[in-house]
């Protein structure tokens, strides 16, 4: 049968032209086709490049968009500081922020039962699977589009961990796009047991506690190292609802999901069916979290101060050592409870320090002369007591003529004086003058002494003579030696209305008054007690210490305290004997105080002065020997308006307590210990020391005693009414201590 071929067409000029168009099956046809075919597939290729390179720019766009997880480590992770005395073993605080727990811990510190139950109840895969879980994926697919939302992922615990570590908990596709690139590329960087620490370290528990550390000590106050198989099935239980099956909160679900979890491990095969019975019946004990600090206001000074060098405690993990010493504190809180028990007014009498109408409160200090590191802070005598949590020993007080050590040393080193120039105690009142106020000095007894040595007017602690002393070289002079020993007394800023402005502490000198020895302007007890501490190591002032050292968790140093760096020699190592001198010989003191007072110590040489300012408002007590240097403040926190009852001086009040505190932190340690005579210094008659180049100044700068010199009345010790010393009676003849000789002392019996 003939093949129909298409007509044949010809021109008028009888010509046949080319064909245009072509039948299919023509060979023109079919190269056309292939040609079309071709470009098709040119053009399709264009089109898949295009969407590949796009989506290659979208993916590479996507994981640059991925936070680095490179060089993921628990220790960086938020955590607990945790602070510790000086010895590293007593841990004084676990300082949370917000009050929650983060506790850093290696894998090989935790229990391996602990493992096991976390990966049996939350990725029983885990040691196998990269990272990502498909057939739970599928599952949760399914779940997910069965309930019309997303209810759950199908997460591993390395997902989980992305989850926590890099995203937020929103259930959205493109969260859980991340959290599966995240998870692969977790497990391709890191080993399993290396995953698992940082889950473990990562994972919330409730009651406060993030990471298995934190939650075993807060629910069993073990470590996660001590976990048995029933506790860790309990905490391995936690993580996906830590509200919901907390045991303290809800014993009787948490019980449930424990069950969950043992039956889970006998599955995989870690645990027995008779080792999950045994671990279902065990009777667990659980604690609700407590947040409670030894030394309170000693942490929070130590959480100051690690802010000033830059850390943010509560927030990162570190472990702090601090100069705390822990038995020392112990007997500082107690001694401040003790003296304030002798303070109290009951039915019977009214003891000294009595305040039936103000609020009485106290604070003491002491710190190691040779390093100026604080070993004992107490702020106040209950810290959760109303108005307890103010640190009574670094806010600004009166500290009355607990200051005067620092008036005669500066005129000693003045060379105006020597410790036996003769100084006349009056007129009294004595009269001060200056271009805005007169100002009359009286003595605490309101009498006058007559003519006496230089050290004895400051033992006894008469005014008048110290303000005498003080103007024979100049209010300034005495402020620039207190400063020299960063004794920074505070001007008062009044404002126009006459109202408290607040305080100066670089106030220029001229703007000081003569009450400047007496106490007037107030400074902390912590820079007093360091300031006398100057006197304690020969003239060398340390900046006051409480971190001793700040590592992370792995042990890492990040600070380390230096005490040469904060070392300067403030004052002549001379001047510093001669006032131990003064300050230690309780014959300097007899004749107000009478001998054998609360600032004596039958044991031990100690140095030591009272301070008690106006209308008794404050009473201080400062103290030191070579090993210590310590200061004990008593007074109201009321107004102005709210006093100590009459006669509460320093020594009835502050002193019995400093003398307790001294003589209970220092037993054990040699009583005889005192200070060389340094080079520069020589001896005189009863216990007088001088420069050696000014060993005899007849005339105190500016005094005029009367002419003839009126003779010093006659003291006696009376009888001890068993309160602490009295004022000692004028119509006895007087009882004489023995002078203190170097080496060894002799003391008032």
């Amino acid at each position: 049968m003939a093949r129909n071929a298409p007509e044949r067409i010809k021109t008028k000029a009888g010509h046949s032209p080319r064909a245009r168009i072509h039948a299919a099956w023509s060979p023109i046809g079919q190269k056309m086709r292939r040609t079309a075919l071709l470009r098709g597939l040119g053009g399709a290729l264009a089109v898949l490049l295009v969407i590949g390179l796009a989506a290659d720019a979208y993916a590479q766009s996507f994981f640059d968009s991925l936070p680095s997880i490179q060089g993921l480590d628990s220790a960086t992770f938020a955590g607990d500081t945790l602070i510790t005395d000086s010895t590293g073993k007593v841990v004084l605080a676990d300082v949370g922020n917000h009050g929650d727990h983060r506790l850093a811990v290696k894998l090989k510190d935790v229990s391996p039962v602990a493992v096991q139950a976390t990966v049996a109840i939350e990725d029983k895969g885990f040691y196998t699977n990269p990272g990502i879980d498909f057939q739970g994926i599928i599952r949760a697919a399914f779940d997910n589009i069965r309930s019309g939302h997303i209810v759950g992922g199908g997460s591993t615990i390395t997902q989980q961990l992305a989850k926590q570590q890099f995203l937020t908990p929103d259930q959205t596709v493109s969260r859980k796009i991340k959290e599966l690139a995240l998870a692969y590329e977790l497990s391709q960087t890191y080993s399993k047991d290396q995953i698992m620490e940082l889950y473990l370290n990562k994972s919330f528990y409730g009651s406060q506690s993030y990471g298995i550390e934190a939650a075993a000590e807060s629910y069993f106050q073990i470590p996660a190292s001590k976990l048995d198989l029933a506790q860790a099935a309990m905490l391995a239980g936690l993580p996906q609802a830590p509200t919901e099956w907390n045991p303290v909160l809800h014993p009787d679900s948490a019980k449930l999901r424990q069950a969950e979890v043992l039956r889970a491990m006998v599955r995989s095969n870690f645990i027995a069916q008779e080792q999950m019975d045994k671990a279902e019946a065990e009777n667990l004990t659980y604690y609700a979290p407590v947040n409670k600090f030894n030394a309170p206001h000693f942490v929070d000074y130590v959480l100051a101060e690690l802010r000033q060098l830059g850390f943010q405690p509560g927030i990162q993990q570190l472990n702090v050592k601090t100069t705390l010493d822990w038995n020392m504190q112990q007997i500082g809180e107690s001694t401040v409870a003790n003296n304030m028990a002798r303070t109290v007014c009951n039915a019977r009498h009214s003891n000294y320090g009595c305040d039936p109408r103000g609020v009485l409160s106290s604070g003491l200090v002491a710190v190691d002369p040779l390093t100026g590191n604080i070993e004992v802070m107490v702020g106040s005598p209950n810290y959760n007591a109303d108005g307890g949590q103010i640190n009574y020993t670094t806010i600004p007080r009166n500290m009355g003529s607990s200051m005067k050590p620092y008036t005669y040393g500066a005129v000693i080193n003045a060379r105006a004086a020597t410790v036996d120039t003769p100084v006349y105690d009056g007129p009294s009142p004595l009269v001060y003058k200056d271009a805005y106020s007169t100002t009359k000095i009286y003595n605490y007894d309101g009498k006058s002494h007559g003519v006496l040595p230089l050290k004895k007017a400051m033992g006894n602690s008469l005014n008048i003579a110290a303000v005498k002393v003080e103007l024979s070289i100049g209010v300034p002079a005495v402020l620039s030696w207190m400063r020299s020993m960063s004794v920074r007394p505070r001007y008062v800023i009044a404002n126009p209305d006459g109202s408290f402005g607040g305080y100066d502490a670089n106030a220029p000198g001229d703007q000081y008054g003569p009450s400047l020895t007496l106490g007037g302007y107030p400074i902390t007890l912590l820079e007093h007690v360091e300031g006398i501490a100057t006197y304690a190591d020969k003239g060398v002032y340390h900046s006051p210490e409480a971190i001793l050292q700040v590592t992370d968790s792995h042990g890492k140093e990040l600070y380390k305290t230096h005490p040469d760096q904060r070392a300067r020699l403030a004052i002549d190592p001379v001047v510093a004997f001669i006032m131990a001198q003064i300050m230690a010989d309780d014959q300097n003191r007899c004749m107000i105080f009478g001998c054998n007072s609360a600032l004596h110590w039958k044991d031990r040489i100690v140095a030591a002065k009272t301070g008690t300012t106006d209308n008794f408002k404050d009473a201080v007590t400062i103290a030191f020997t070579p090993d210590l240097a310590t200061g004990l403040w008593v007074g109201d926190i009321k107004g102005n308006q709210f006093t100590m009852i009459s006669g509460s001086d320093g020594v009835f009040v502050a002193s019995p307590g400093v003398h307790e505190f001294v003589q209970r932190a220092l037993a054990g340690v040699d009583g005889n210990r005192w200070y060389t005579p340094p080079p520069g210094v020589v001896s005189g008659p009863g216990n007088s020391w001088y420069l050696a180049d000014t060993t005899r100044i007849e005339k105190l700068p500016g005094d005029n005693p009367p002419s003839p010199t009126p003779s010093a009345p006659v003291y006696v010790v009376p009888p001890d009414p068993g309160t602490g010393p009295v004022l000692a009676n004028p119509t006895a003849p007087p009882i004489v201590c023995p002078t203190p000789a170097l080496p060894p002392p002799a003391h008032c019996p």
